[in-house]
């Protein structure tokens, strides 16, 4: 297992931006991994959907992170409290669900 895949992985879950370079890490290792290295959980996502709320990132740059994490072999969702792969699903896909909105993420974060 690499540290260094593990500690680019924390850093998209968490969104540092500017998150280019972090892209670019995670791309020297490709897509393919035999089991999650990491597991989003509800303590990752609430920050990010705080930070949206806060006016610190647009609805496009929230997509964009749920978009970068919806697919990764690498990363797993925790289900429990609540299931979080919905949750990145619903984001990722704003173009299938609707916009991304201070509504939508309200209902989001207090899991309704």
């Amino acid at each position: 297992m690499s540290e260094s895949r593990i500690a680019a992985l924390k850093q998209l879950i968490a969104y540092r931006l500017p998150i280019e370079s972090t892209i670019a890490t995670l791309a020297t290792f490709g897509w393919d991994c035999e089991a999650p290295l990491v597991t989003l959980s509800v303590h990752d996502v609430l920050p990010v959907l705080e930070r949206f709320l806060a006016g610190d990132l647009t609805a496009e740059q929230l997509t964009d992170w749920a978009d970068l994490i919806e697919c990764r072999e690498d990363i797993a969702c925790a289900d429990k409290p609540i299931d979080l792969s919905k949750i990145v699903f619903r984001l990722a896909n704003s173009n299938l669900r609707g916009p991304i909105t201070v509504a939508v993420v309200e209902k989001i974060r207090v899991g309704r």
